[in-house]
């Protein structure tokens, strides 16, 4: 009754996203009581975000100006619609990719923006990989229906982004992939080069276009690399056979299909020597045919290649000593410098880098490095449990957000030790009067929220307390997006640019209020509705809500 109030209140939302949200949530905390309007609620959020995304196409955000702008991709209310609607019913999530799959063939041609190529492919992967656990019928049906379309990097990410919970099921989508895509351009088929052998990045020239986090208890699989080894040196031998193969230019901004297949051989040939001697002469042979195929004008370009990248691997001692001499040289540049914090990974590192920061240049670019060179010691000194480093360097970074994510990292260590409660309050006590004494923005409503979740650990009525200022300076802002779940930290300068982005667990209005309401459901409701923004309300509302129902199963399961 509470919910369907909430919704009936939320007709008059006119934006439409905050619509289909809401529309969603609320169709899913419905389902198991209300499966027809459940189902209308879902029906009602899907044509309202197909409509919207008739209307506008892939949308963005904005922020900064100029050589500092960030943009940023927007969901595809779509697909988010149909990730809630597949936890419910694989069918109709399948019918409704379906319709997608058919609009984006019919759109694909005429893109122009890169970004957006593939983006309904990329999000179908993401879902199917999201449901791999719980419903791995409908991810393969989504992972096959997606191996109609040419090979792209995403997969090479996707496959990692699983095998730690399931191996079984990527071994097995691997070598489907593999045989899948056996005549795909060599360029291409090394995409899938990296899965078999638990390594970051993919074999050949492009090796550092791409990265993957790869699971720690991921171990190579000689079986599937002998079947990636395989199917690579088949490949390059039709390649290198056929001449419209030879002739065909390169895809845009890419490299000849030579360097591919000679770059990608010459890494293997270490491999194949040690661990698989039975395949040296397909090897060799392979070998003939791509160097047949490295002229002049392919070897220089390999060349300049490598050249570009010969120390991106390298370590902090050897950055260390090509900057002394950059500088010597007269050719220090303000990137370097950036490397050296990137690089850094122990705390005598760090000490070694200050005194470099202020060889920075360009003004803004040696602030915002100092910023990210103090919020790395400081992760560092939390890591080793050095807490007084810590706070000392977080202290240092001026943004707010940036700061709290350091605090509640100091904080969550605490928590681990049952005698340090008194230790874990000073600590978001430390947090609460920074937030409390800074301007009201996003920013600081969201660390409201993230101490909100933390006090909840510790102190109920503290929590409940900075929940209500939280709510309160979201009740002075205009159109707040208090969603966010990260805090990026963006250097620019002469020639670069770097993005590090951090998760914020608990800054989520949503989040905090289910953390909090597990244990208090009257005042968590109270303090639900006093949002002044209908829809900050009911997806309050339904957080609490949702809470409520779970408790009241678990108590009646227990009796």
């Amino acid at each position: 009754s509470l919910v369907e109030q909430q919704v009936s209140e939320s007709k008059t939302v006119e934006e439409t996203d905050k619509r289909i949200r809401i529309l969603i949530r609320s169709a899913d905390f419905l389902w198991k009581f209300d499966e027809q309007t459940a189902r209308a609620y879902f029906t009602e959020a899907f044509k309202v975000s197909n409509e919207r995304f008739l209307e506008k196409g892939f949308e963005e955000k904005k922020a900064g100006e100029k050589e500092r702008l960030i943009r940023s991709q927007l969901p595809d209310h779509r697909l988010e619609v149909i990730r809630a609607i597949a936890k419910r019913d694989s069918e109709w999530a399948k019918n409704l990719s379906e319709q997608i799959l058919k609009e984006y063939e019919k759109s694909v041609q005429d893109r122009t923006n890169s970004f957006n190529e593939t983006r309904e492919l990329n999000d179908l992967l993401n879902l199917a990989k999201e449901n791999v656990k719980t419903k791995p019928g409908l991810s393969w049906h989504l992972f096959r229906r997606l191996m109609n379309y040419r090979l792209y990097f995403h997969w090479y990410c996707v496959l990692f982004s699983f095998s730690e919970d399931n191996q079984e099921f990527a071994d097995a989508l691997y070598a489907e992939l593999l045989q899948n895509y056996r005549t795909e351009t060599p360029r291409r088929l090394l995409f899938l080069s990296a899965y078999p052998f638990a390594g970051q990045r993919i074999f050949g020239i492009d090796k550092y276009q791409f990265g993957a986090s790869v699971p720690k208890n991921l171990i190579p699989k000689p079986n599937l690399q002998r079947q990636f080894f395989e199917t690579f040196f088949q490949r390059a031998r039709i390649f290198a056979n056929n001449p419209d193969d030879i002739n065909r230019a390169p895809d845009q901004h890419r490299q000849p299909e030579a360097l591919y297949i000679f770059s990608a051989l010459q890494e293997f040939e270490p491999i194949i020597i040690q661990n698989f001697p039975n395949l040296l002469q397909r090897f060799s042979e392979a070998r003939a045919l791509a160097n047949s195929l490295m002229n002049e004008e392919n070897r220089k370009k390999l060349g300049e290649r490598e050249k570009i990248f010969e120390n991106i691997d390298a370590g902090f001692d050897k950055r260390l000593e090509i900057t002394k001499k950059a500088e010597s040289d007269g050719k220090l540049t303000d990137y370097m410098i950036l490397g050296l914090v990137t690089s850094a990974k122990k705390e005598e590192e760090y000490k070694q880098i200050e005194s470099w920061l202020n060889k920075i240049q360009e003004e803004e670019t040696r602030k915002d490095t100092a910023n990210y060179f103090y919020f790395l010691r400081s992760k560092l000194a939390i890591k080793e449990g050095r807490f007084d480093d810590a706070r000392k360097y977080a202290l240092k970074i001026p943004e707010i957000e940036h700061r709290a994510v350091l605090f509640f990292d100091i904080a969550g260590e605490q928590l681990k030790n049952v005698n340090e409660t008194t230790m874990v309050l000073d600590t978001l006590n430390e947090v609460s009067k920074i937030a409390r004494q800074a301007d009201n923005t996003v920013e600081k409503a969201q660390v409201l929220f993230g101490l909100a979740v933390m006090y909840e650990k510790v102190n109920h009525t503290m929590a409940l307390d900075e929940l209500a200022e939280a709510i309160r300076i979201v009740n002075q802002l205009e159109n707040p997006n208090i969603f966010s779940s990260s805090v990026i930290r963006q250097i620019t300068g002469k020639d670069f640019g770097f993005f590090a982005s951090y998760s914020t667990p608990g800054f989520n209005m949503e989040t905090t209020f289910q953390e909090i309401s597990k244990k208090d459901f009257e005042l968590s409701l109270a303090h639900a509705k006093s949002f002044n923004d209908k829809y900050f309300r009911t997806l309050a509302v339904l957080a609490v809500a949702k809470n409520c129902v779970e408790n009241a199963s678990k108590k009646k399961a227990k009796g």
